[in-house]
């Protein structure tokens, strides 16, 4: 017996013999949750889906999606797993949006994917943790990038060495930066470590030899100052010093006399005589 048709979303337009379902300006908020089967090729464009949601494409219907058009939505973030249960992804496009990272967003499991477009969006970088999920996709072979805000501080350098060394990128002799001010207009592969401020980094040995040897000067410069206050004052430091002797002297001697007397029956005697 025949099988009835699949029902179309009502909002977008279907075409089962193309394997195409467009919900191209229909105001959307969100995926709809009733694609049919046989959908192959998805565009969601020109709507209002500020946020992509884990789970919004994991139906299990869409195992063979094999393209994805999320242009010109506002799409603001790209939850994790958004893109996980999409194994037949070959196309995806994202430009002509609002995000200004990929941070969060994971294309591991995209084993099929061959180009990726984010141009037009708002990125200021990219993180190694999403350039290095781009090496181990072996089938991409086209990223678009272009009219990006590319922020040019130190955070962009490893971005600028993979694209010096990536043959993925497409046009990226034309990517430049949009901030700062200073190197507005200046293109990416023309960049350098010096005009990016980046610090280079000290070797902790180096960093304790400089503080041993700023510690020496400070404590060589303490005994000096000690060393010439001696000088300067050398005569009343031996007056000082002579009073401090005939002290000590006098005080031993009274020690001494009282012992010999406290030794001396005699002696003890004869002072308490004198006393009576």
């Amino acid at each position: 017996s025949a099988q009835p048709p699949a029902a179309c979303p009502a909002p977008c337009e279907c075409s089962e013999a193309a394997k195409t379902v467009k919900c191209v300006n229909r105001n959307l908020t969100e995926v709809p949750p009733d694609l049919p089967p046989y959908v192959r090729n998805l565009f969601i464009t020109g709507n209002r889906l500020a946020l992509l949601p884990a789970g919004a494409l994991s139906a299990p219907r869409l195992a063979e999606l094999g393209t994805l058009n999320l242009s010109g939505n506002h799409l603001r973030a790209v939850e994790a797993g958004a893109l996980a249960a999409l194994p037949a992804l070959r196309h995806l496009d994202l430009s002509n949006n609002s995000l200004v990272g990929l941070r969060n967003v994971s294309f591991q499991g995209l084993v099929r994917l061959q180009s990726l477009n984010l141009s037009d969006n708002s990125l200021g970088v990219l993180r190694n943790g999403t350039l290095a999920q781009w090496r181990g996709l072996p089938a991409l072979r086209s990223i678009s990038l272009g009219r990006n805000t590319w922020v040019c501080d130190c955070a962009i350098e490893d971005m600028v060495a993979w694209l010096k060394e990536s043959d993925q990128v497409e046009g990226k002799e034309a990517l430049s930066c949009a901030f700062p001010e200073k190197l507005a207009g200046r293109a990416l592969l023309k960049l350098n470590a010096s005009e990016l401020n980046c610090s280079m980094p000290v070797d902790m040995p180096s960093q304790l030899q400089t503080s041993y040897v700023f510690l020496g000067i400070v404590l060589a410069l303490i005994g000096a100052i000690f060393l010439l206050v001696l000088y300067l004052n050398r005569k009343g430091i031996k007056k000082w010093m002579h009073n401090i002797r005939d002290a000590c002297r006098d005080h031993m001697e009274g020690y001494h006399y009282r012992y010999e007397i406290n030794a001396d029956p005699r002696l003890t005697n004869l002072s308490s005589n004198s006393d009576v």
